[in-house]
C-alpha cells in the first residue's frame, strides 16, 4: 500500500489505470463513436488499426489508456457533455455554459468485457444497442440525466449537497481554462467570430474529474427529452451572447 500511495503522488493516473490493461483507440478524424474499439492486448490494437476492418476510417489514430475505475451509477458508466463558447482568443474570452448533462452507456459496466455498449456513452452508439433494455429512469430518459438529477444522486450517495457546485464543476472549469490557454497561441483569431466546443468529462470512483476529449463540432441534435430542451436553450443563448 505504501508503494502504491507513493506511486500515486508521482503518477496521478495510477488509480484510474486499473489492472486490466485496457486501451481505447479511435480514428482521429471521425465522430459519433465510429471506429472506436477497446483492447487489452497492444498487438491486437495495432492489428486493428492496420487491418481491413479499419481501412477507409482514418490514416491517423488516437490511442489512450482507458479509465478502468469510473464512477458508476446504477451499474452504468457515464460521462458529462459540457458546452464552452469562445468569442475571442486574444484576449481570451470564454463562456462556460451554466448547465450540462450526463450520457450513460446502454449496458452495465464490466471492465472484463470489452463490448462497446458497456463503455461508450455516445447516444449515436447507444441507440444501436439490441440487448435487453433496463426498465429504469436512465433508459426512460434516453440514457441521459440532467445535472439537477445528478446532484440529487450525489447527495443521496455521499450525503453532501454541494459536491457539484464546490468540487466537480470547478474542476471542469479549471480544465477548460487550462486547455484553451494551451491552444491560445496556435489559433488564428478572427474578430467577430465564435466557436462552440463540446467538452467530454469523466468522473472516477474517487470523484476526480478527467478530460476525455474536446469536440470542435458538438452535436445540438434533439435526440432525447433532455437534449431537446438543452440544445434549444444553448442555441438561443449563443445568439444572446454573440448578437445582443
Amino acid at each position: 500500500e505504501a508503494i502504491l500511495a507513493a506511486l500515486s503522488t508521482s503518477v496521478v493516473q495510477t488509480h484510474i489505470s486499473g489492472t486490466n490493461n485496457i486501451w481505447i483507440v479511435k480514428p482521429a478524424g471521425k465522430s459519433r463513436g465510429r471506429g472506436i474499439r477497446l483492447f487489452n492486448d497492444p498487438e491486437a490494437l495495432l492489428q486493428y488499426t492496420r487491418g481491413e476492418e479499419a481501412q477507409g476510417l482514418e490514416a491517423r489514430w488516437v490511442a489512450q489508456k482507458y479509465v478502468e475505475r469510473p464512477l458508476i451509477i446504477w451499474h452504468r458508466k457515464f460521462d458529462i457533455r459540457q458546452w464552452v463558447l469562445v468569442t475571442d482568443w486574444n484576449p481570451l474570452c470564454v463562456w462556460f455554459y451554466s448547465t450540462c448533462y450526463l450520457r450513460f452507456a446502454a449496458s452495465d459496466y464490466d471492465p472484463n468485457n470489452l463490448d462497446i455498449f458497456q463503455h461508450l456513452t455516445n447516444n449515436s452508439v447507444a441507440k444501436y444497442y439490441e440487448g435487453p433494455l433496463k426498465e429504469d429512469e436512465i433508459t426512460a430518459n434516453g440514457n441521459m440525466w440532467s445535472i439537477p438529477r445528478f446532484q440529487t444522486w450525489l447527495e443521496e450517495t455521499y450525503g453532501r449537497a454541494d459536491l457539484w457546485q464546490c468540487l466537480l464543476q470547478p474542476a471542469m472549469k479549471h480544465v477548460v481554462i487550462c486547455t484553451l490557454k494551451c491552444a491560445q497561441d496556435l489559433i488564428a483569431a478572427r474578430k467577430g467570430s465564435c466557436q462552440l466546443y463540446g467538452y467530454d468529462f469523466l468522473i472516477d470512483d474517487q470523484l476526480r474529474v478527467w478530460l476525455l476529449e474536446i469536440n470542435s463540432s458538438p452535436t445540438l441534435e434533439s435526440s432525447t427529452p433532455i437534449t431537446t430542451e438543452l440544445c434549444a436553450d444553448v442555441q438561443e443563448d449563443i445568439l444572446r451572447v454573440t448578437v445582443d
